[in-house]
């Protein structure tokens, strides 16, 4: 008797866990990437209705730098107390792991899967007046002048990248590959005339094409772009490459279960909800809701798919 009051004693002493999130404590969301490009909309889109459903601030952190590493590893080195998320990339932080020379200072295991929030397809563009007109004219100009071709992506091992590579070895082709520090200014060196085709996330596709500064000659996805309407798959067209810009929310690995639920029963509501889907649908970015459960294969079949491909990749740059 005397042990169970003891033990009632000091259970009713111990300070009472604080429900998660705790009123008016913020919720920082890291953003590994500059403001102004895709990811800082689609998770500046989003922040507002996820403060609601959390009732508690949602803050967007731009931390940029080593094509998204120095947030990512931030990220993994947090406490796992789900007041510091991060709005990552994928594949970007597969490769960015996969690449030994980066000594990434995390990998898979180093977080806690939340919510697969857009899987914005990847698109090939062309400047409104460039001669290509197809998807079928690239590959013709490729192979009649190999190596001359001028292909952009935001940098390497990017998807962009691993996209020409998986295109280039599809066809028997070569094209002179340039690597830009980020999305920006690879679209600045298109519209420029710097290069002649750039591989680009669908909702940068749409405006462009829309503007009339571009024209797009297919999206890489399994089904034609509802913001693309009558732009084929380069599926369709004898190239099957289905890739793209996948942007989700991640915590760091041993975030507490009851928090997790939380966050990713918050996560859920926020992405699914009517405002959100109106708003994203104004942007021409494709809502792919996936939660913890589905976006940890997803992120599992991802790693498994690219490990042959990064190698490839990295033996090509050191070939150069």
């Amino acid at each position: 008797m005397i042990r169970l009051a003891l033990a009632l004693l000091l259970l009713a002493l111990a300070p009472a866990r604080a429900e998660f999130p705790e009123a008016g404590r913020p919720v920082q969301v890291i953003l590994p990437y500059p403001p102004g490009g895709g990811s800082d909309i689609s998770a500046r889109a989003l922040a507002p209705v996820l403060e609601r459903e959390l009732g508690t601030p949602v803050v967007i952190v731009n931390r940029p730098g080593a094509n998204s590493q120095i947030g990512m590893a931030q990220t993994a080195r947090a406490r796992p107390d789900g007041y510091t998320l991060a709005y990552g990339l994928w594949p970007s932080t597969i490769t960015l792991y996969l690449d030994p020379a980066r000594n990434a200072g995390f990998t898979r295991e180093s977080f806690t899967p939340l919510a697969m929030h857009v899987i914005d397809p990847g698109s090939i563009i062309v400047r409104a007046d460039s001669p290509l007109r197809t998807l079928s004219d690239l590959i013709a100009a490729a192979r009649a002048r190999p190596g001359a071709l001028r292909v952009s992506d935001p940098g390497i091992l990017s998807w962009e990248h691993l996209a020409s590579l998986a295109l280039q070895r599809l066809h028997g082709i070569t094209v002179n590959q340039i690597h830009y520090q980020g999305s920006a200014p690879e679209l600045v060196a298109l519209l420029s005339g710097e290069i002649e085709v750039a591989l680009v996330a669908g909702g940068t596709a749409m405006a462009q094409t829309r503007s009339g500064a571009a024209r797009t000659l297919a999206v890489l996805d399994r089904a034609e772009s509802p913001f693309l309407p009558g732009v084929p798959t380069a599926a369709s067209l004898g190239t099957p490459i289905v890739t793209g810009s996948a942007r989700g929310f991640v915590a760091p690995a041993g975030l507490p279960p009851e928090v997790e639920r939380v966050l990713a029963a918050a996560l859920e509501r926020a992405i699914t909800g009517a405002e959100h889907r109106r708003k994203m649908e104004e942007l021409g970015l494709p809502i792919r809701f996936m939660g913890p459960a589905a976006f940890r294969d997803y992120w599992i079949a991802e790693e498994a798919g690219l490990a042959p491909l990064v190698r490839d990749a990295l033996a090509a740059e050191a070939g150069k």
